[in-house]
């Protein structure tokens, strides 16, 4: 019991840092260069875990959308959701 609680104390707040970084990272490099620049993902909050989600789109006054942090986030999942399977399909074939 105590070593569950512990690992659950250490571990799990790393592996929500790198799953967040991992993800909302590709949403913010990805989403611009797939919508041509159309919508980008707003920057997240400093200091503060931005969990996936759905968020919103807002247009700006320059004429693009902007993405919430949270749905980019989950952007980032999906599309690395994506890419397993594909990876799976190409490499189980026979």
């Amino acid at each position: 019991m105590p070593l569950s609680a512990i690992a659950e104390a250490i571990l799990q707040p790393v592996i929500e840092v790198v799953l967040q970084v991992f993800c909302y990272g590709t949403a913010w490099l990805l989403v611009p260069i797939f919508t041509f620049g159309m919508v980008f993902v707003e920057p997240t909050p400093i200091r503060e875990f931005v969990k996936p989600g759905f968020g919103r789109l807002q247009r700006s006054s320059k004429g693009h959308y902007v993405m919430d942090a949270e749905l980019g986030s989950l952007m980032g999942i999906v599309f690395w959701f994506a890419v397993a399977i594909g990876a799976y399909a190409y490499f189980t074939q026979t």
